[in-house]
């Protein structure tokens, strides 16, 4: 560790705050999906732009928050996060009347508040809080924040949803984002360790271009490859799951619950999968959650095994992909390129959710049904799974120019 331990308790405990508060931003277009396309007067194939806009934004926004966390520090990055996605909320709720504002505010400006304050700046914190055999466990705590959404907020964005105008929502969480959280953020990047050059780097070329690094490694496309299809799948659950459930007929409590339950497996499956990687060789530990997630797709087609098999099993997959793909990332990229080249990573995870959020929208207007979207995403993982089991085994660190620089002659070391 590097640090007080009390301090590194304190910051791994903001962390995991942030990620949980974060949920609220696709929490609520998910849960208002189907009355935010009446309102602009859009069928779902339509109106999913603004989903797809808001998946894809964030991905090309994940190199740019890398780079920021680089720089000004995660926290730090999270704070400003904060208040852009406060901005986009609070605006949309009171300039409600054009769909063009809609899509670039939250699809734009939202969605660069996200990566802000998720994976990417997450993943530098714990990676300067941490020495590397502890970095995928502590990860692992921070990011089952995202769980507290599913246990907590997801039911009563539910619950509130037949109640409570999209507007209102939008405006209070909108308000929330951007002052009290904000400013806390920014409090608190105080006390986050700073990742100034080593003795040995302070030599060095400042900047190393992240794409230089990766574009000639083969393990970094097959990373992507399969958190294509991480982010494919997960976009479907943030926008069309709960319509499609709605369209089966769910009751709005079973639907409620079976968010909670996939909160609570992502939360055991997160704390599982950064033990499981201390044990086991992590390449066939990913391409088991990619499996299980190809799996629990399958799923959704079986109505009448009801929607709790789906919650299980989605749930256990659901931060394991993330989880072992940061630390192949992390361990395998010198410490000058890890949060851009994660960025880069995401950005490849949101094109994937980019086409699910409008490809299962134009299965839903074509057949009136998402069955053909969840075929599709079912195949998708299992390739994903193929890819991790036999294109990261023997995977090797590489170096980046400093660190060739310094040591021009020695070998890489087997992860």
């Amino acid at each position: 560790m590097n640090g007080p331990r009390s301090l590194i308790s304190l910051l791994i405990a903001i962390g995991f705050a942030v990620m949980s508060v974060s949920t609220a931003i696709k929490g609520i277009y998910q849960v208002y999906f189907a009355e935010l396309a009446e309102h602009y007067g859009r069928g779902r194939a339509q109106f999913a732009w603004s989903g797809g806009l808001f998946m894809l934004a964030t991905g090309f926004m994940s190199p740019l928050v890398g780079a920021l966390s680089d720089r000004v520090g995660p926290l730090r990055t999270s704070a400003i996060g904060a208040f852009a996605a406060g901005v986009a909320c609070a605006s949309v709720a009171v300039w409600h009347q054009s769909i063009v504002y809609f899509s670039l505010a939250f699809g734009v400006v939202g969605a660069f508040g996200l990566a802000a304050m998720t994976f990417v700046p997450m993943g530098v914190l714990v990676d300067r809080l941490f020495e590397e055999k502890r970095k995928g466990l502590a990860y692992a705590v921070v990011t089952n924040g995202t769980a507290i959404g599913f246990i907590v907020l997801s039911p009563m964005w539910i619950w509130l949803q037949p109640q409570a105008s999209w507007m209102s929502v939008f405006g209070l969480v909108g308000i929330v984002l951007a002052l009290p959280v904000t400013a806390a953020l920014w409090l608190v990047s105080r006390w986050e360790p700073s990742a100034g050059p080593t003795p040995e780097t302070q030599t060095q070329a400042p900047c190393v271009n992240a794409w230089s690094v990766v574009r000639h490694d083969p393990g970094f496309y097959v990373l992507a490859a399969g958190f294509f299809g991480c982010g494919a799948t997960m976009a479907f659950i943030d926008v069309h799951l709960l319509a499609h459930w709605q369209d089966q007929g769910v009751p709005r409590a079973k639907m409620a619950f079976a968010m909670s339950v996939l909160g609570v497996l992502e939360m055991l499956s997160g704390i599982a999968s950064g033990m499981l990687a201390l044990r086991f060789d992590k390449h066939r530990l990913l391409a088991l959650f990619y499996a299980m997630r190809s799996l629990s797709m399958l799923l959704l087609l079986a109505p009448w095994l009801g929607v709790l098999p789906f919650a299980v099993l989605f749930g256990a997959s659901y931060l394991g992909t993330v989880i072992l793909t940061s630390m192949f990332c992390f361990e395998r990229y010198g410490s000058e390129v890890k949060g851009k080249v994660f960025g880069l990573l995401f950005l490849v995870h949101q094109v994937g959710a980019f086409l699910t959020v409008q490809l299962g929208a134009w299965s839903f207007e074509s057949s009136r049904s998402y069955m053909h979207a969840i075929v599709g995403l079912s195949m998708l993982t299992l390739i994903s799974a193929m890819c991790s089991w036999f294109g990261l085994r023997g995977s090797r660190p590489m170096a980046t120019s400093s660190e060739r620089t310094i040591n021009p002659v020695r070998p890489n070391l087997e992860t």
